[in-house]
């Protein structure tokens, strides 16, 4: 009796004797809808692995456009704005989202950061409203 309850037990005697008891079962319900048309009947035992470059971030599209600065000269419709680059280069910008949706006021004067495409630099995004000494 002291043998049995002793701590030195051996695990293989504490599993039953019957080894299909421990599998589970190889397909699911007949009840259960797949979502993707891999999971059939068929093959059910196909499971969707995640590509080994998934976790990777896509290259950004920061990488591909140059950030300047500059100030507004024109107010345009639509909230597009006319921007005149440090450079001295003129350029149409027009307004990010969040700028759009934080309802930021752009008015002529402003000092702004904008992201210019480097295929198309007479274009730009508007990222940013710099602080005015006067404000």
């Amino acid at each position: 009796m002291l043998n049995s309850l002793s701590p030195s037990f051996h695990l293989p005697t504490l599993l039953p004797q019957n080894p299909t008891f421990l599998h589970f079962p190889l397909s699911l319900p007949q009840t259960h809808k797949f979502p993707h048309p891999l999971f059939t009947k068929k093959h059910p035992h196909l499971v969707l692995a995640k590509s080994p470059n998934s976790d990777r971030t896509p290259p950004k599209a920061e990488e591909q456009k140059w950030t300047h600065e500059g100030s507004i000269t024109e107010s345009l419709p639509n909230g597009m704005f006319r921007v005149r680059l440090d450079n001295q280069d003129l350029i149409l910008g027009y307004i990010s989202g969040k700028i759009r949706k934080n309802f930021i006021r752009i008015l002529p004067g402003d000092r702004v950061k904008v992201e210019v495409s480097r295929y198309d630099s007479t274009r730009g995004r508007i990222i940013y409203r710099g602080r005015n000494p006067k404000d």
